[in-house]
């Protein structure tokens, strides 16, 4: 009897061990929707940690805001480490890039530019881009932490200053500042829409970052190449399944799709922000991440690509890498077509794509045909055919990339870097250092992951603290250098009359955007031809500075409201203005297109 009663407590404990090892050994679930660059790295890196995952993708295809190019110029493992990481991993095949191609070029009034040949024809131009890129690795010597960018007051305003009214200041020639427009607007987005301090942000982290390290490889195929890559590694992938809601309690997700849904301990959303806004989430988001969803500024960007048969170009030239125009044609790039010919690639950015809005996709492409039939006269013999990728009105996108306007680094710096609750975000918008860029797509997955991973432990995730972080002394203490002018706005905006005390900055007004650089009147009858400003010359602009007070607390006015629109739909990686000095790397992993 007592043998029968210790066997029975026996096979209790037995199975009550049994049944702690099989909840502890439970395979953790997990969705994912977007399969972006940065969801398809998510999903990659939550299933190599043994998570059972879907893959929600609303497009029948895969790699979101990958570029349209059949190839891409990337950057080396120091400037962009997570790429080449996955490339050697996946054993993805990039090719050295020539010498000619890893500077950026200017096609100026149709003539091709190198920067020294600019430095010998066009002197005045020349130094006007030396000063401008000066007084821009001063803007970033501000910024002390790009990761916490609004760190004392002085920099906190610059948030309320955009891009445009700091580039009046500087008086540049009318080339010059064209240029550097298109540069901007390529980039980024219009200068009119960007915040200041974002603009300093970002050229601290590329500081002292060479142009050469940035193009330093060609990827055939182009980043779809990576996409695909990571899809063979998934094992449950959906596609066409657009989600339309989110439920979550202490117990888990649910994501609707259509009349499906689908369940899971945790979620991570890898969708631009336009597309997360379209999805009904309960509970409901709290009124700062719907306002940065509404409000959020994203550059705006339509993606060419015109195919030839044979180069028209100037052989001599060598026109390719990234080429700034001063005309209508935008940012474009020249690159080998993978079945012979050559393909230029054009970016419309800024508000020159906001114009081109009501051209139909063949229009469109005649406009720009138009324009390059007048600098390169075989371009309509040559032509074989072309390729559009409209992100500015695809509806999950209504955009490219992140680009933080005035105001909005002040409300929303770093705001989705934090799950809540069972969710996690992901994607280029998420990542503090390398927004736009393919780099930062692939960090925001990798720290998804991670924040899964951590979540399931039991681990509390710190809370991301945006804005100063503790009251600024009454008066900005200023560490005088052998280069340095009297102040920071002194060196900021220049002239003598800078150089006085700092006047209260007023509320923000939205300034109007400025017209687009002049683009040529069509040589060439078309379907509905663009009617386009006379060329002339761009004028300075005279706006009112904007000066911030030097008080005991951060300025707090509301910021201008911009308007909404904003990858991976570039070249692999979004080249920053020229800096220099190592750029400040985070503990983490580190790189817009």
């Amino acid at each position: 009897m007592l043998s029968g009663w210790l066997r029975a407590c026996a096979l209790l404990m037995v199975g009550l061990v049994s049944a702690s090892a099989l909840a502890a050994e439970k395979q953790h679930t997990a969705i994912v929707v977007g399969a972006g660059m940065a969801g398809l790295t998510t999903a990659y890196e939550l299933q190599a940690k043994g998570w059972q995952v879907t893959l929600l993708e609303a497009r029948p295809t895969l790699g979101g805001r990958s570029a349209l190019a059949s190839s891409e110029w990337i950057g080396n493992a120091k400037v962009q480490p997570v790429l080449n990481q996955y490339l050697d991993r996946f054993k993805v095949q990039s090719v050295p890039a020539p010498e000619f191609v890893r500077t950026p070029g200017y096609l100026i009034d149709g003539s091709y530019f190198t920067a020294a040949d600019l430095a010998v024809k066009q002197p005045e131009t020349a130094a006007a881009l030396k000063r401008y890129e000066e007084t821009l690795d001063n803007l970033a010597r501000s910024i002390d932490d790009p990761q916490n960018p609004a760190s004392n007051n002085t920099l906190f305003a610059l948030d309320q200053i955009n891009v445009a009214n700091w580039l009046d200041r500087l008086t540049l020639p009318t080339t010059a500042r064209q240029l550097i427009n298109q540069e901007i607007r390529s980039r980024y987005d219009e200068p009119s829409r960007l915040s200041l301090l974002y603009f300093a942000q970002q050229s601290k982290v590329y500081r002292g970052v060479d142009d050469r390290d940035l193009r330093a490889a060609r990827l055939p195929g182009g980043s779809g190449v990576l996409a695909e890559a990571f899809a063979k590694q998934i094992k449950t992938i959906k596609t066409n399944s657009p989600v339309s809601a989110i439920s979550q309690d202490k117990d888990g997700v649910t994501v609707k799709v259509g009349a499906v849904g689908y369940q899971a301990d945790y979620l991570v959303l890898a969708v631009p922000l336009r597309a997360l806004g379209n999805i009904q989430m309960t509970p409901a988001l709290d009124a700062q991440h719907q306002g940065a969803l509404k409000s959020t500024n994203y550059g705006w960007r339509d993606q060419i690509m015109l195919k030839f048969k044979t180069p028209v170009w100037d052989s001599k030239a060598r026109m390719s890498g990234e080429t700034f125009s001063n005309t209508g044609l935008g940012m474009l790039w020249i690159e080998p077509a993978l079945k012979g010919g050559a393909n230029v690639i054009i970016n419309l950015s800024g508000d020159n794509a906001r114009l081109m809005q009501a051209f139909g996709d063949k229009q469109l492409v005649d406009q720009v045909l138009i324009r390059f039939h007048n600098f390169f006269p075989q371009a309509r013999g040559a032509f074989t055919g072309y390729e559009i990728r409209r992100y500015s009105t695809d509806p999950s996108i209504t955009g490219s990339y992140l680009a933080f306007g005035p105001g909005q680094i002040s409300k929303y710096w770093r705001l989705w870097e934090k799950p809540i609750q069972r969710v996690a975000f992901a994607g280029e918008h998420t990542d503090p250092l390398y927004p736009g860029t393919l780099e930062g797509a692939l960090r925001s997955g990798q720290r998804a992951a991670n924040q899964l991973q951590d979540l399931a432990a039991g681990k509390t995730l710190d809370v991301i603290k945006v804005g100063p972080q503790a009251p600024a002394p009454a008066k900005p203490v200023e560490t005088k250098k052998a280069d340095d002018e009297p102040g920071f706005f002194s060196r900021l905006f220049g002239g003598k009359a800078a150089e006085k005390a700092p006047e209260p900055i007023p509320a923000p007004v939205p300034a109007p955007a400025p017209a687009p650089e002049p683009v040529p009147a069509p040589v060439a009858p078309v379907v509905a031809p663009v009617v386009a400003p006379a060329k002339t010359a761009e004028p300075a602009k005279k706006a009112p500075a904007h000066k911030p007070a030097v008080k005991k607390e951060p300025v707090k006015k509301e910021p201008a409201k911009k308007d909404a629109a904003k990858k991976e739909a570039a070249p692999a990686h979004k080249a920053p203005a020229k800096k220099a000095e190592p750029a400040k790397t985070p503990a983490a992993t580190d790189v817009k297109n």
